[in-house]
């Protein structure tokens, strides 16, 4: 017998969400998406998608609804705003947030929304938009585990390592550290390359030298390769990394925890958003560093 499959809706189709939401149509579920783009529901429609008019049209001819939206004003007024998710979504049924917002926003929607009888995960994810096409994200996920367990199927389509890391919102904190630690690297690996070719070492051969050494990280294994060929098509976009930075200094806030290097680093992508960068690849944060040392790699 064929197992029920439960019916997708899916709001934010942006560079992860459109990958992911069609993966979910591939594997045989019925999706419905929703985009404050009209444009960036055609694709999908063309996939096999239904579409609706707004994220409380999604929920009501959904199980479960899947979120993957910039900021936690758009997430909170996709959930419970006008027309919102609660507006629609039947009792028992589950909200997923994939998003990248604070852990106090994360908690306060669950809130509501369990007061309404509806579960929620936060569930986060990293590996890029590569990661999201080939279905092997790495899915950081805060919730009861009931419900968690509930949806395990659909987040198997979307992630090849899903981790449950804790109560609700401790998805996000995991999620903001991977985040901050991305983005601290990244400069890192600007200012090695910057000071490498000041210095005459030849960056291809460094490449391949440090990817093997202590000094290798994801940041500069993965993209190097684009910095040396100034390849800066967006994954993730320098505002992205820029807001997640701010998030992260939030929460160090919140806690009393100084953090002297990703309030550099947050200050970095915002000098590199004043160029101009903002919708550039993160990894274009090179160009930052180029231009403070008067060199270009």
């Amino acid at each position: 017998m064929t197992k029920h499959k439960d019916k997708i809706g899916f709001i934010g189709l942006g560079a992860m969400g459109s990958r992911m939401a069609i993966n979910l149509i591939n594997d045989g579920f019925e999706v419905t998406v929703y985009d404050i783009r009209a444009e960036a529901t055609k694709l999908l429609l063309s996939k096999g998608a239904k579409t609706a008019k707004n994220p409380r049209e999604v929920s009501e001819n959904s199980d479960i609804v899947i979120l993957s939206l910039p900021s936690p004003s758009e997430v909170i007024d996709a959930v419970m705003g006008k027309n919102g998710i609660l507006e629609g979504l039947k009792e028992g049924g589950i909200i997923i947030d994939t998003s990248t917002i604070d852990p106090h926003s994360t908690k306060k929607i669950a809130k509501t929304a369990k007061e309404k009888g509806i579960g929620m995960i936060d569930a986060p994810v990293s590996g890029g938009t590569f990661g999201a096409e080939k279905g092997t994200l790495s899915i950081m996920v805060g919730g009861e585990e009931k419900i968690l367990n509930a949806c395990m199927d659909t987040l198997k389509v979307i992630g090849k390592n899903i981790y449950h890391v804790g109560e609700i919102g401790s998805g996000q904190v995991f999620k903001l550290i991977n985040n901050m630690l991305v983005g601290i690297n990244l400069i890192a690996v600007s200012e090695a390359l910057v000071l490498a070719q000041k210095a005459g070492a030849n960056l291809n051969t460094l490449y391949e030298v440090i990817k093997t050494s202590a000094g290798n990280s994801w940041a500069f294994e993965i993209k190097v390769p684009s910095m040396l060929k100034k390849e800066f098509q967006p994954g993730f976009k320098i505002w992205l990394q820029h807001k997640d930075l701010g998030l992260a200094m939030d929460m160090a806030s919140s806690y009393g925890v100084p953090a002297p290097l990703l309030a550099y680093s947050y200050e970095i992508f915002k000098s590199a958003k004043a160029l101009g960068l903002e919708d550039l690849d993160h990894s274009a944060i090179i160009r930052f560093a180029e231009k403070i040392s008067e060199i270009e790699i």
